[in-house]
């Protein structure tokens, strides 16, 4: 059979059944957690079942008279199957948490046993994922030389699946609703098939011994080698790109999508391809997408540069942010992406001369696409970091490309490969991990990039690659954030965090009347954990995700005792501690997953693990999102918790639920008022914004937040560099109908900018002149243009600027490095050199510090 009227078919096969692995990998999050260790076991149960299903049912295939209707059968079988797996995930729950509390501290034991549980549950459907292919080889005439073109349109499917998925199903139908919809693609390539099949005769078997002559094991392994390489190098790309695009779920999206549209693209190259020896073609094209990936390694720590020009020309738009990211993804990772597709062909002329063939190079390319990734997870990018990880898979890969075809061509891939291993310069390496995406205007004068501030850097006094994320700790004249995948999670330079951070921490102890035993989710810089401390519980435990933001908080001299590293979804569900306090401050939901702990699965979580009388406490962030969301995360909360509240978080709303009738906070004395006088909150009283039944009014009616319904993570991404902030606190200020002074003017301010912000600002401050609040709000007001005013050399308006910032913001060592980038501006080196020694004296191990000095001799 002619393969032109069965690439449609495998073209919706693709479709569909990346459409399925995207649901499952985000519903396995939810119920296994959100680790690599969860994560891993799910991708070695789902990827494992499709090499079993090619290396099973190859032979099978191929003792079929009518091998299509076999090809029928299966996507037959695998649509009904797509159909049970939201039920069986669901059934699932209970077994892993099972796991998760009996085996949560011997990660090697709880990822077999997911893994184990992962099979039950997937394994069946991606049996016969991994079949297809092999069916298909049996169906058509002449495999080991057509079947690539089937393998390009199967893998066009799939970016097809990609983009649908992470862009109109998942956030339109919910995840159940995904899978099922996702069954009926295998369903109508199984029914046409079947109707192709009862068209045709029946076939002669191939002889067992025909079977085994063409097959070549040196371009199994040459195969096998790309997709080690190409699963740990699609790792690696993802941790580095996250770092320039924000790790959104449509970053991930758009990541997939670029990768497997350069597989299509290859595959569709590579079956074009002629080469006089197959053998010699294969082990170049690996040994070139060796070099490809490690230069596009390199290539990534451009990508800052990039993304922010193209903020400048387009805007900060989502979906003109949408296509920048689709174009920087494309230059980096879409050159070794079409390598690995020309791969496949180039292999199949060599060993798919049946079914059996082309099943068992499927087979073993994907398992050792499973052990690319598992490296790469647990050891390779912790260890060595993604550009080095990507380096060494591609001479990996190269090595074994030079012992299977004895060619010098074949060393001069391995010492290319190599040179990924040379590190970018330092300054670039720290605009990488500082996350341009998240803060573009402090590199932008006048939309262009101030290249002085670009060719100093940024001062990072920790930097480490975890297992689930990238941290790092961004230092500014003695101030820190610390940041998540680029993003700030938690920060003492601005007013809004620290008023925030630290009410979560003061706010639920105000309210609960012997609050002993204290749960934090989230670790953070150890702001809300501080200010839990200063009541000092008989219990004060926290749950943080990733090892590395305890290492990042120890470098800032914060190391509570008792930390759990886990997903806190699982925790919480496995646990059998009843806590009095659970205050939550949970990363941004337009993160990928962050949407998790906004959920009715989530606060039902928390309440059922607290005390009598226990309160639960959860940040609700008012930027980055809409008004709409806002409504959607009120509403949910209030339908876990028969008695809640809102208080003012500077911008923010601090939620609070109990299932007794909340009171009024406690009034401090000592050192834990003079903390909350300097954040502005001395009477936590008097942030007091509205009640339970205030807040449904103002919530309306409007379905509520769930597991299954992703809402609030894709929709909250559209919102990052948007202008809904305004209405968003309107919508505060709305709800909060006689906010007490100095707030009412401070909510005013927030919905304005430029000298607008600044004379309500003022106006606050005239109100209540002793109120720290409106105090530091002037002060780091001053000091942001006195910072922008620098940058765009009107130094008489910085100077002003800088004097108003001294006399608000006493003492801050902000103040001294502002002053030093305007004189070292202005060319008054020697005191830009007295200001800059002053603060190295505070921090004498900065390289920051050092380069800048070093610039001024």
């Amino acid at each position: 059979m002619s393969v032109r009227p069965l690439a449609p078919l495998l073209f919706l096969s693709g479709a569909g059944a990346l459409i399925l692995e995207v649901a499952w990998f985000r519903r396995a999050a939810q119920l296994a957690g959100a680790t690599s260790v969860a994560m891993a076991a799910v991708l070695a149960a789902v990827i494992g079942g499709m090499a079993a299903g090619a290396w099973l049912f190859g032979g099978a295939a191929d003792r079929q008279k009518r091998p299509l209707r076999f090809y029928a059968l299966l996507e037959l079988g695998l649509a009904a199957l797509a159909l049970l797996t939201p039920h069986l995930l669901d059934v699932s729950r209970g077994g892993f948490d099972l796991l998760h509390r009996h085996l949560a501290e011997t990660p090697a034991a709880h990822s077999v046993s997911c893994f184990l549980l992962a099979s039950i549950m997937l394994a069946p459907p991606a049996l016969l994922m991994g079949a297809t292919l092999p069916a298909v080889a049996a169906a058509i005439t002449s495999p080991s030389v057509r079947l690539g073109w089937l393998y390009s349109a199967n893998t066009l499917g799939a970016v097809a699946g990609t983009f649908l998925a992470g862009f109109v199903l998942l956030p339109a139908l919910g995840l159940a609703n995904t899978m099922r919809f996702a069954a009926i693609l295998p369903a109508v390539a199984g029914a046409i098939a079947w109707w192709m099949a009862s068209r045709q005769g029946d076939r002669p078997i191939p002889t067992e011994q025909r079977d085994g002559d063409a097959f070549d094991r040196g371009a199994v392994m040459l195969y096998a080698a790309s997709g080690f390489l190409g699963l740990a190098a699609e790792v690696a790309f993802a941790r580095l790109l996250v770092l320039v695009f924000g790790s959104t779920t449509y970053a991930f999206t758009t990541m997939l999508g670029v990768f497997l549209l350069g597989i299509g693209v290859g595959g569709a190259i590579g079956s074009a391809r002629k080469p006089k020896d197959a053998r010699r073609a294969l082990a170049t094209t690996v040994g070139v997408t060796a070099v490809l990936f490690s230069a596009g390694a390199l290539l990534v720590y451009l990508l800052p540069r990039l993304y922010l020009l193209g903020i400048a020309s387009w805007g900060e738009h989502w979906v003109s942010g949408i296509w920048l990211r689709i174009g920087l993804a494309a230059l980096v990772m879409l050159p070794g992406a079409i390598g690995l597709g020309m791969a496949f062909p180039l292999a199949a002329r060599l060993t798919a001369t049946n079914a059996r063939g082309a099943g068992a190079l499927y087979a073993w390319n994907t398992v050792a696409s499973v052990v690319g990734s598992t490296l790469a997870v647990f050891w390779l990018v912790p260890a060595l970091g993604p550009r080095a990880t990507i380096a060494l898979c591609g001479v990996l890969a190269a090595i074994v490309a030079l012992w299977l075809a004895r060619s010098r061509l074949a060393v001069v891939f391995v010492v290319l490969a190599g040179l990924g291993f040379v590190p970018p310069p330092e300054v670039a390496q720290e605009r990488l991990l500082a996350g341009v995406y998240f803060s573009p205007a402090s590199w932008l004068t006048d939309g262009e990039i101030d290249e002085r501030t670009w060719v100093q850097g940024v001062d990072l006094s920790f930097r480490e690659f975890g297992r689930e994320a990238t941290v790092a700790v961004w230092t500014w004249y003695g101030t820190h954030s610390v940041l998540i995948d680029g993003k700030a999670v938690a920060t003492n330079q601005a007013l809004a965090d620290d008023h925030h951070l630290a009410l979560l921490g003061h706010l639920p102890m105000a309210l609960h009347e012997k609050p002993a035993r204290v749960l934090v989710v989230g670790l953070g810089m150890g702001t809300t954990y501080r200010a839990v401390k200063m009541h000092a519980p008989k219990t004060l435990r926290v749950v943080e995700l990733e090892t590395a933001v305890k290492n990042a908080a120890a470098a800032l001299h914060v190391t509570p005792r008792d930390l759990v590293i886990a997903d806190a979804r699982s925790y919480l569900r496995t646990t059998d501690e009843k806590y009095d306090v659970i205050t939550s401050d949970p990363i941004h939901p337009w993160v990928r997953g962050g949407g998790d702990l906004y959920t009715v699965e989530y606060f039902e979580s928390c309440r059922d693990r607290l005390a009598n009388g226990g309160i639960a406490c959860q940040w609700l962030p008012g930027y980055q999102m809409s008004v709409r969301s806002l409504n959607d995360v009120v509403r949910t909360f209030c339908s876990v918790f028969p008695h809640a509240a809102a208080y003012f978080g500077s911008g923010d709303l601090v939620l609070v639920g109990s299932a007794r009738a909340l009171r009024a906070p406690r009034q401090f004395r000592g050192r834990i008022r003079t903390a909350l006088h300097e954040i502005g909150a001395t009477d936590v009283s008097t942030l007091h914004v509205a009640a339970r039944a205030e807040l449904l009014l103002a919530a309306g009616n409007g379905p509520l937040l769930t597991d299954d319904a992703l809402r609030l993570e894709f929709d909250t991404p559209k919102y990052v560099n948007n202008r809904e902030f305004p209405a968003c606190v309107r919508w505060i200020e709305r709800l909060w109908k006689n906010p007490p002074k100095p707030y009412g003017a401070m909510l005013k301010a927030l919905q304005v900018s430029g000298r607008a912000r600044l004379r309500k600002i003022k106006q606050a401050r005239y109100l209540a002149p002793n109120h720290r609040y409106p105090i530091r709000a002037v002060g780091e007001l001053y000091l942001d243009w006195a910072g922008g005013d620098t940058r765009a050399g009107e130094f008489k308006a910085a100077e002003q600027a800088l004097r108003v910032a001294k006399q608000n913001l006493r003492g801050d060592p902000r103040l001294i490095g502002v002053e030093a980038d305007l004189r070292e501006r202005q060319g008054r080196k020697e005191e830009a050199k007295k200001l800059f020694q002053k603060l190295q004296l505070r921090a004498p191990d900065s390289r920051y510090l050092a380069r800048r000095l070093e610039a001024l001799k």
